[in-house]
């Protein structure tokens, strides 16, 4: 047993799988297998690692002195030096074994056996043709130069030394423009761009060099221009010209904030027509609004979000995002696409609820609730479902101290749900609005509303069983419902009925042909449509026109924002739905 003062060794540190194999196969190794002779003596006391590259001239050579090849042009090759990144690249075990032993500029001799180069078993690399790999043979290798190597592609096809380092944490990437100094050459020396005076200009992904096997580059990075392909399709194009404070994107205003910019939009015609300046025609004054919001276009809302204060950049914006769906102003035409050049002058956060009394976190939630029934209003139930959904979230950390906040909280939160519930229906989303609703039954199943509205997702789903026990159970639970909920039961008779006679129209004669006959679903004659629909406005009962006139506008407000979308035809008939949709068939034959 070990004293108590003496120190217990430190644990022995794991080794990667890379160095795992290497102690492997240098196991291979015996007394004799390799030797080496020092031909010329290097400079410094530096010797490769892993990780460096080393660059390397090497003439292998008989025993008897017959060179079997080279790389140097005296004796046949093409004066191409070898390139190997310790650790990284794959080479015979003699390489792998001598270059760590070897100082820049040094040349020595290695003799090998067979076992050791190319006829090691498991060897990863193939000898060259012809070549005598069960022969015993000697590697003259110069060592050229090393350095540490940073491996930019894992095939290890682009490899680079940074000769000075440069500022900042950002680097280029597709598609970003690159302002730099470059000089090439091919790996024999010729140049192809020649001298560093002459500056270039390039698009990353959009450029390339070809018909060159290997080829060195001196590159000195001037400037590159950050572009972000917003949409993925090069539709939507931000190129940022001056950069900002802070850390992207950290200090980006991702989330809903009120933000202060100058802009001015031209239209992309050949004289770059200015539309509008916040500098020319707002007196000077920035444009202020609130993201998440509508009240900027898509596209350039999209890209103020990733801006850091005092960033200036240029926005290339397809119509769609644009102005084709926001107020276009009146001197830039339908279908244009855009150019805006935005200046990012600060953000400010939206308040944190943290420390706040729960008399200020309602205030701010009917802030943000009126914002998103604005919305609503507008027709953009996506923001307005956004900003619903962002005060839910927040009460997930909400606390009421007592029955009385815990009633008011729980009835803003239900109301909260039914409006995110209202934007599902507007989305044509029925599905999630009836489980949406359904948050609110769970905690209250007597809540008259969300049986409004979940039956009239119901209905829109073409459930009609579902719908009418939710408008029924309306009138059990509260007579002052019984008008709304007359209402709903009355167009939901209309609905079905209107999904019944779909379904004889688009079935008709279906089962009516004698055995051999052949009858096919929806053919009828333009004579027999046009009876039908006689027939069918004809029908109509006093009941069914009560349907969309019965109750005020004020009472309908109560629970439905504006009238539903029909339901879908695919629902009308669930028996024949399931036959044919089990054939894969809209239209079937059948004999």
């Amino acid at each position: 047993m070990a004293d108590d003062g003496a120190e217990l060794p430190p644990p022995a540190k794991k080794k990667s799988p890379a160095e795992e194999a290497a102690e492997k196969r240098r196991k291979k190794l015996t007394p004799g297998s390799l030797m080496k002779g020092l031909l010329r003596s290097g400079s410094g006391d530096a010797t490769p690692v892993d990780g460096d590259q080393v660059i390397i001239h090497c003439t292998t050579r008989t025993m008897d002195g017959t060179i079997v090849n080279s790389t140097r042009r005296e004796h046949g090759g093409k004066g191409i030096p070898l390139r190997f990144v310790l650790g990284k690249s794959k080479m015979i075990l003699g390489f792998a074994e001598g270059f760590p032993t070897m100082l820049k500029g040094e040349i020595a001799m290695f003799k090998m056996q067979p076992k050791v180069h190319y006829a090691e078993d498991d060897c990863p690399v193939a000898a060259p043709d012809g070549f005598p790999k069960d022969d015993e043979l000697q590697f003259e290798i110069e060592m050229l130069d090393f350095f540490k190597a940073k491996v930019v592609a894992e095939d290890l096809g682009v490899v680079k030394k940074i000769i000075d380092e440069g500022k900042g944490w950002e680097t280029p990437r597709e598609p970003y423009e690159i302002t730099a100094r470059i000089t090439a050459r091919t790996a024999d020396g010729k140049e192809i761009i020649p001298g560093k005076e002459e500056t270039y200009f390039f698009t990353i992904g959009k450029s390339e060099l070809e018909g060159l096997e290997e080829v060195h580059f001196d590159v000195e990075l001037i400037q590159f221009i950050q572009v972000r392909d917003m949409l993925g399709d090069g539709r939507l194009i931000k190129r940022r010209v001056v950069d900002g404070k802070g850390e992207f994107p950290m200090d980006c205003p991702l989330h809903d904030s009120l933000l202060r910019v100058h802009y001015k939009g031209m239209l992309l015609d050949e004289s770059k027509s200015v539309f509008y300046d916040t500098r020319v025609d707002n007196d000077g004054e920035p444009l202020e609004f609130c993201s998440g919001e509508g009240l900027v276009p898509e596209g350039f809302e999209m890209c103020v979000r990733l801006m850091l204060p005092g960033e200036k950049s240029v926005v290339t914006c397809p119509p769609d995002f644009a102005y084709d769906k926001f107020p276009r102003p009146a001197n830039v035409p339908e279908g244009a696409t855009v150019q805006w050049e935005i200046e990012l002058l600060g953000f400010e956060m939206p308040k944190d609820w943290t420390g706040l009394t729960f008399e200020e976190i309602m205030d701010e939630a009917d802030k943000i609730k009126n914002t998103g029934n604005r919305l609503f209003k507008e027709g953009k139930f996506e923001l307005a479902k956004a900003k619903y959904d962002k005060v839910l979230r927040e009460y997930n950390h909400v606390h009421p101290h007592d029955d009385e906040e815990g009633k008011i909280f729980a009835n803003s939160r239900s109301s909260l749900h039914l409006n995110v519930a209202a934007c599902y229906q507007k989305m044509g989303e029925y599905r999630k609005s009836i489980e949406t609703c359904n948050k609110v039954l769970e905690a209250n199943p007597a809540h008259v509303k969300a049986l409004y509205r979940r039956g009239t997702s119901y209905m829109l789903l073409g459930e009609f069983n579902d719908a009418r026990n939710d408008f029924e159970k309306m009138i059990t639970i509260d007579k002052s419902s019984e008008p709304d909920a007359t209402a709903a039961l009355l167009k939901l008779k209309q609905k079905e009925q209107e999904s019944e006679r779909k379904a004889r129209k688009q079935f008709k004669g279906l089962f009516d042909k004698k055995p051999g006959e052949i009858s096919e679903v929806g053919a009828e004659s333009e004579g027999g449509r046009d009876s039908d629909n006689a027939k069918g406005s004809g029908e109509a009962t006093s009941a069914e026109r009560d349907a969309d006139t019965m109750g005020s506008r004020s009472r309908e407000s109560e629970y439905a924002f504006e009238e539903e979308r029909p339901g879908l035809l695919g629902r009308v008939w669930p028996s024949a739905r399931r036959i044919f949709s089990s054939l894969g068939l809209n239209r079937c034959t059948i004999l």
